[in-house]
């Protein structure tokens, strides 16, 4: 299974924001990826108080999914009032196969007064693959990247808008849940920054004018658990012990 990060920056428009992931998504299927993965609201660019709702976003990625033979994750806006930070993967054949909304909002710059927040995990398997979701600021929490470990995740995609200015601390973060939950995860962002990890934290793929494509090989996943089984020695009876005395 490959999968493909593309690092689009933020388009003019909607409709330009659409036709550049269409692009992209071919691009991505002739180079061999089985999924595409795009940045956090490619279409109408992230912001933490006017957040943008436009139905045409997910029916656009379904169309674009089912014409290409592959799948799409990607992000926009549900609702009007507070809306969710959704991340939604859609299958080749064009439907939803998995939606997350944002757990972990970006309260510096005021997404948690402008969005309501999610409550709850989301995987979905592809290709022999499970695959769990995460929304940019959602890196900086291991616990939602623990509990997927947990889960069996073998692949976190996570789609952001992370500011050039802090791009040392992104690659750290991905590369750190990476090797924390000895699984992939693979970044997208807005611009400049996107790559995947392995399970013993170090990058892999390859770039291909500027798509990031690496395979998620599943006996490097057992392989790193079987040598360092740090999944299966956590001990989460006692952290929530440890909870209850704070």
């Amino acid at each position: 299974m490959k999968v493909c990060c593309a690092g689009m920056a933020p388009a003019a428009t909607v409709a330009d924001g659409l036709a550049r992931a269409g692009a992209l998504a071919g691009e991505a299927r002739t180079a061999g990826a089985d999924l595409l993965l795009l940045p956090e609201q490619f279409a109408t660019g992230w912001s933490a108080t006017e957040p943008r709702a436009d139905p045409r976003i997910l029916r656009s990625l379904c169309r674009t999914a089912a014409e290409h033979g592959i799948w799409i994750v990607g992000s926009c806006y549900e609702g009007y009032l507070r809306p969710r930070n959704m991340a939604y993967a859609v299958s080749p054949e064009g439907r939803v196969a998995a939606g997350y909304a944002k757990v972990h909002l970006f309260s510096p710059d005021g997404e948690d007064a402008a969005c309501t927040p999610g409550t709850v995990p989301a995987t979905f398997e592809a290709g022999g693959v499970r695959f769990a979701l995460a929304v940019c600021y959602d890196l900086r929490f291991p616990d939602l990247f623990a509990h997927y470990a947990a889960c069996g995740a073998d692949c976190v995609l996570v789609p952001a808008a992370w500011p050039a200015v802090r791009l040392a601390q992104w690659d750290l973060l991905v590369r750190a849940r990476a090797l924390d939950g000895e699984y992939y995860v693979a970044g997208a962002n807005a611009g400049a920054g996107s790559c995947i990890a392995g399970p013993d934290g170090e990058l892999v793929g390859e770039e291909r004018g500027g798509l990031v494509i690496g395979e998620i090989d599943l006996t490097k996943i057992s392989a790193m658990r079987t040598a360092l089984p740090v999944v299966k020695d956590r001990r989460p009876d006692l952290y929530a012990a440890w909870k209850e005395c704070l």
